[in-house]
C-alpha cells in the first residue's frame, strides 16, 4: 500500500512537469512566430512610433521612444532574463533529481553447454530514481551567489544600456538643432549676398562702382550657396544619425521642440561622489567583483566531500505482474588526489578576484578624468558663448558700419565682404558653442548615471 501510494505521488509530480514543459514548449513555439515579435526585435515603422509627418516633439518624447523600441534596449532586457534563468538552474540544484525510464528487450536465451537457437523472449523494465543533494560545504552556496551577482551586472547593463540610449537620443537632437541653425545662417548670408549683389549691379549703372565689385559680389554669392549645400548635407545627416538613435529605419519628417539641458556643477568631486553610487558601469563591476569573490568561495568548498541522497524504484518481468524493488542509499563523493588540480583552481580564483578588484579602480579613475575634461569642455563651451555673443554684436555693428561706408564710397567691396564673413562665422560660434555647452552636459549626466530633466531654453539668435 505505501509503494502504491508512493508510485502515486511520483506520477502527479511527473505529470505536472510534463504539463509545465508543455506550456513552456508552447511560449517557445510562439517565439519562433514572426508574428510574435517584441518592441525592439524588429525595425520601429514609423506609423507605429508616433512620428507622424508635421508633429512636433520634445526631446523627452523621443528619449521615451528610444527606450521602449530600441533594439540594444531589448538585449539588455533579454540578458537580465538570461542570467535570471540560470539563476534558476543554479538554485535546482537544491531540488530532489528525479529521472524515469522504461524499456521492452527482447533477446535470445542461449548458455553455455546447451545448442544454441534463435528464439527470442521478451521483458519489460521501469524504474524512477531519485538524487537529493544533502550537503557540499557551500559550493552550491556560491554558485548561488555568483548567479545573483550576474542578474544584478545584468540590470545595471540594463540601465546602462537606457543611459547609452538617452545619451545617443541627446547628442543627436542638439546635433540636429545645430545643423539646422547653421542652414539658417547660411541662408541668411544668401540673401546678404544677393542684396549686395544687386545693391552692386544698381551702383555700377549709376557709375559708382566698377564692375569689379559686381564680380565680387557674384563669387561672394556662389560661395555662400555652397556652404548652404554643405549645410543642408550635414542637416540630412544629421537627421538620420537621430531616426538611428531612436530605432528607425526611415525618414519621418517630424519637427522638433526646443529643449535645454541645466548646467551641472563644475565640482569634479562632488560629481565623482554621484557617479561612484549611480553609474551603472561601476555597479557591474563591483558586481563582477563579488562574483570573483564568490568563485573563490566554490573553488574552496571544492576541496571538500559532496554527500547526496540516492533512491531508486524499478519494476521488471517478462508478464504481469511485474516484480518491483526498491533502493535507496547515502553517498559520499570525494576526490583524492587530482594533480593538484583543485589548489590551482583556488589559486586561479584569487587572481580573478584580484583582477576584478583592479578593473574597479581602473574605472573609477577612467571616470573620474572623463568627469574632468567633460568639465572642462563645458566651462569651455560656455566662455567660447560669452566671447562668441559679444563678438557676433560687434560684427553686426561693424558691418552695419562698411554698408554704409561702401555706399558713400568710403569702404571696398572686399572689405564689405570681410565684414559679412565676420559677421557669419560670429553666428556659428554662437550656435557651436552653445551646443557643445549642451552636448557635454548631456555627457555629464551619462557619466554619472543620472540623466537630468530638460526645460525649454530662450531663443538662441535674435
Amino acid at each position: 500500500m505505501n509503494a502504491s501510494t508512493s508510485f502515486s505521488r511520483y506520477g502527479l509530480s511527473l505529470f505536472a512537469a510534463v504539463l509545465c514543459g508543455c506550456e513552456t514548449v508552447k511560449h517557445a513555439r510562439q517565439a519562433q512566430e514572426s508574428g510574435d515579435l517584441l518592441a525592439g526585435e524588429t525595425t520601429l515603422q514609423t506609423d507605429r512610433s508616433g512620428l507622424s509627418q508635421g508633429k512636433t516633439l520634445t526631446l523627452a518624447a523621443l528619449e521615451r521612444i528610444a527606450r521602449d523600441n530600441h533594439p540594444s534596449i531589448l538585449q539588455a532586457r533579454q540578458a537580465v532574463e538570461s542570467a535570471r534563468l540560470q539563476c534558476k538552474m543554479t538554485r535546482s540544484g537544491r531540488l530532489p533529481q528525479i529521472s524515469v525510464s522504461g524499456a521492452y528487450n527482447r533477446t535470445t536465451q542461449n548458455s553455455w553447454g546447451r545448442s544454441p537457437h534463435s528464439d527470442m523472449r521478451g521483458s519489460w523494465s521501469g524504474s524512477l530514481g531519485l538524487d537529493l543533494l544533502l550537503y557540499d560545504f557551500g559550493r552550491l552556496d556560491a554558485e548561488e551567489k555568483q548567479a545573483v551577482e550576474a542578474i544584478v551586472a545584468a540590470e545595471e547593463q540594463l540601465r546602462e544600456a537606457e543611459l547609452d540610449v538617452t545619451y545617443n537620443v541627446r547628442t543627436s537632437f542638439f546635433e540636429r538643432h545645430r545643423s539646422d541653425n547653421l542652414l539658417r545662417v547660411a541662408l541668411e548670408s544668401v540673401q546678404q549676398y544677393t542684396e549686395h549683389l544687386e545693391e552692386a549691379r544698381t551702383m555700377m549703372e549709376v557709375g559708382t562702382r566698377r564692375k569689379y565689385d559686381v564680380t565680387k559680389a557674384e563669387v561672394d554669392l556662389g560661395n555662400a550657396r555652397l556652404d548652404v549645400v554643405t549645410a543642408s548635407n550635414s542637416l540630412i545627416v544629421a537627421h538620420a544619425q537621430l531616426n538611428r538613435a531612436l530605432g528607425l529605419a526611415d525618414n519621418p519628417d517630424y519637427r522638433l521642440d526646443d529643449a535645454r539641458l541645466p548646467s551641472a556643477t563644475n565640482n569634479a568631486s562632488a560629481l565623482m561622489y554621484i557617479a561612484r553610487s549611480n553609474t551603472p558601469s561601476l555597479a557591474v563591476l563591483r558586481a563582477r567583483e563579488r562574483a570573483a569573490s564568490a568563485y573563490v568561495d566554490q573553488t574552496i568548498a571544492e576541496l571538500y566531500p559532496e554527500f547526496s541522497l540516492g533512491a531508486d524504484a524499478d519494476l521488471s518481468g517478462r508478464n504481469f505482474p511485474f516484480v518491483w524493488n526498491f533502493s535507496w542509499g547515502l553517498n559520499l563523493i570525494q576526490n583524492i588526489f587530482d594533480g593538484h588540480r583543485k589548489t590551482a583552481r583556488i589559486d586561479e580564483a584569487v587572481t580573478q578576484l584580484r583582477i576584478a578588484r583592479s578593473r574597479v579602480a581602473d574605472a573609477e579613475q577612467t571616470l573620474y578624468l572623463d568627469l574632468v575634461s567633460t568639465i572642462a569642455q563645458a566651462e569651455s563651451a560656455r566662455k567660447r558663448s560669452d566671447i562668441a555673443r559679444l563678438t557676433q554684436q560687434q560684427a553686426i555693428d561693424n558691418l552695419a558700419i562698411v554698408n554704409e561706408q561702401y555706399r558713400v564710397g568710403i569702404s571696398s567691396a572686399i572689405e564689405r565682404t570681410d565684414a559679412q564673413v565676420m559677421v557669419t562665422q560670429a553666428k556659428s560660434d554662437v550656435i557651436r558653442a552653445y551646443y557643445d555647452e549642451q552636448a557635454a552636459a548631456a555627457r555629464l549626466a551619462l557619466l554619472t548615471g543620472a540623466p537630468a530633466e530638460t526645460h525649454t531654453p530662450q531663443a538662441l539668435l535674435k
